[in-house]
């Protein structure tokens, strides 16, 4: 996976992930500074779904393209 400089120490890492529950795509960029990741959670922009990850605070998630299952639900976490 790539990583980037940022400020100070701080990095971040970028990929792109498809949700398996609508098909959606979306890149997620996950901070990363040592000695501060935790696990953080974050979800698909287009149905709700949680996906988790360690990090330093929550991923930025950005929607590449939309859902491709043809349905307009939600994904229930709960």
């Amino acid at each position: 996976m790539p990583w980037r400089q940022c400020e100070d120490t701080a990095m971040s890492d970028t990929f792109e992930q498809t949700c398996d529950y609508c098909g959606a795509k979306f890149r997620v960029e996950v901070p990363r500074l040592e000695g501060h990741e935790e696990q953080e959670e974050y979800n698909c922009p287009s149905c709700n779904k949680q996906f988790k990850t360690r990090a330093a605070y929550t991923p930025t998630v950005t929607l590449i393209s939309a859902r491709t299952d043809g349905r307009n639900d939600q994904y229930n976490n709960g």
